[in-house]
């Protein structure tokens, strides 16, 4: 069949964006499916602010702050990644299957829906508003609800997220009214089965993120088959997307160097600090992973990967209106039937056992019990 993968892909620096897109495409084209991604780029579809209520917001001092801060940030972020590229553009165009046209709008899904015999919403945070206001938000919710293209065609959703642990009542609303619409509903966090349950879907499930469902002898053909630097000593593998947490990052570095140990220090989503950094590849990104004495993150996608590859790792929380996200590790901590790892005011948790014959048996299972390919037919 061919099936139209709605994700988000065009991440320069969100090693877990470009990878659950990855996964769940290879997944389904192993299976003998034609799928590719229906390339939608959401940034300019969002509601924009009339100029005149961008004048009267000039005249609040705290906002006129926070907007200069924000935009200092955004033209920093975008010089990083001008002097540091790291090869996302070139893993998508030789790695992932991807629609002609991009669409930058719902207009435009709407007014030339790409063509299709299922259309598969997810995985990552697709559903999430990002704390923004429905009227804002609109176009983009409509997009990831997959309301446009003919009605004959399936829709599905796969282990789809929210975010968060609940919706606002526009939100409910909008959802209620099109998930009427898909033939199969699954979300990545059990929170999300209960947020679906008041859109009035009672049998969505809860599934694992489609980066569970490839063997790890695939990501390492990632980086066999590319030329790749290798660190040439023991080291620990921090990796942190540009969410708010409180913990000091230096204490990082003091415990490594008691440990005699070095810090690879990687970032996404254009988190910012003064620390050095590595600007690793894809490819490159696999290979610390699995590699690492230690990892250290507050990514979800990455404490993934610190499970394939039976890594000592520990998550930093998220705090403030992140927090929510927190919902994403303790599926995972439930999944694989592990203590929380999260790092509170030391350390200390990253050496806790896990059982990894245990989380070996459960990644098989996931494999083998995984419903996408019946449900498509």
């Amino acid at each position: 069949m061919k099936i139209g993968i709605m994700t988000f892909w065009w991440s320069e620096d969100n090693y877990g964006q470009l990878l659950q897109c990855y996964a769940l495409q290879k997944y389904l084209r192993d299976a003998g499916h034609d799928a590719y991604l229906i390339r939608y780029d959401p940034r300019n579809d969002y509601y924009k602010t009339p100029f005149w209520k961008k004048v009267l917001k000039a005249f609040n001092p705290v906002k006129l702050f926070k907007f200069l801060l924000y935009k200092n940030k955004k033209r920093n972020d975008k010089v990083e990644k001008q002097n540091n590229p790291r090869g996302f553009e070139e893993f998508r165009k030789k790695y992932i299957k991807q629609s002609e046209k991009v669409y930058y709008s719902y207009s435009e899904l709407k007014s030339n829906p790409p063509e299709a015999d299922v259309y598969i919403v997810g995985s990552d945070q697709i559903w999430n508003n990002f704390n923004m206001p429905f009227k804002r938000a609109e176009n983009v919710t409509r997009a990831y609800l997959l309301d446009f293209g003919r009605s004959p065609i399936k829709r599905i959703a796969y282990a789809a997220s929210f975010g968060k642990i609940q919706l606002d009542s526009d939100y409910v609303t909008v959802f209620s009214s099109l998930l009427k619409n898909f033939d199969y509903i699954s979300v990545r966090e059990k929170s999300g089965i209960e947020i679906c349950k008041k859109c009035g879907i009672s049998n969505a499930e809860w599934v694992p993120d489609p980066t569970m469902l490839i063997d790890m002898g695939v990501y390492r053909s990632l980086y066999n088959d590319e030329t790749i630097k290798k660190p040439d000593k023991r080291y620990c593998f921090l990796y942190l997307l540009g969410n708010k947490y409180s913990f000091p990052v230096k204490s990082v570095y003091d415990w490594a160097e008691k440990l005699g140990i070095e810090v690879i220090y990687v970032t996404g989503n254009a988190q910012q600090d003064k620390l050095n950094k590595y600007y690793a590849t894809i490819p490159e990104w696999i290979y610390l992973i699995e590699n690492a004495e230690y990892v250290i993150t507050n990514s979800y996608h990455c404490s993934i990967f610190s499970l394939i590859f039976k890594k000592k790792f520990g998550i930093i929380p998220l705090e403030g209106h992140d927090a929510g996200m927190n919902s994403r590790f303790d599926t995972l901590f439930q999944l694989f039937e592990i203590q929380d790892r999260f790092i509170k005011s030391d350390l200390s948790v990253i050496e806790e056992d896990i059982n990894w014959l245990s989380v070996s048996e459960k990644f098989q299972n996931i494999g083998r019990n995984c419903k996408l390919k019946t449900v498509i037919k």
